[in-house]
């Protein structure tokens, strides 16, 4: 049972550095320009803090999507075997920071970085 734990903790971890890294680029782009970026308003790319946050937004990215597909996995497995002792914590724990990242990739913020 504490393996199950550990796993979603693990799980739920993941997403924090895609959403930290991409929120603190964003906000850093907002401190240069001296207002929040929009799409296409600066293109992203000719910002000189680019090259140093975009490889750790893509590689973080890449690491939360494959995590997010092995939590959906583990999760319904672990529904499934634990009808009646679920740890509900850490099942919201994982969950919170997936949904906070799924909703990112589908706000303006993520829409402006890959412009």
């Amino acid at each position: 049972m504490k393996i199950w734990k550990i796993i979603f903790y693990i799980l739920g971890v993941m997403p924090w550095f895609f959403i930290v890294s991409l929120m603190t680029f964003y906000f850093h782009a907002g401190k240069i320009l001296g207002d929040l970026p929009r799409y296409n308003m600066p293109d992203p790319k000719v910002l000189s803090i680019y090259s140093d946050y975009s490889s750790f937004i893509y590689c973080s990215l890449g690491v939360w999507f494959y995590s997010f597909i092995v939590w959906l996995l583990l999760t319904i497995i672990y529904l499934a075997i634990n009808r009646k002792k679920i740890d509900w914590y850490s099942v919201i724990f994982a969950f919170m920071g997936n949904i906070i990242s799924l909703i990112l990739c589908f706000s303006g913020i993520f829409e402006w970085f890959v412009d």
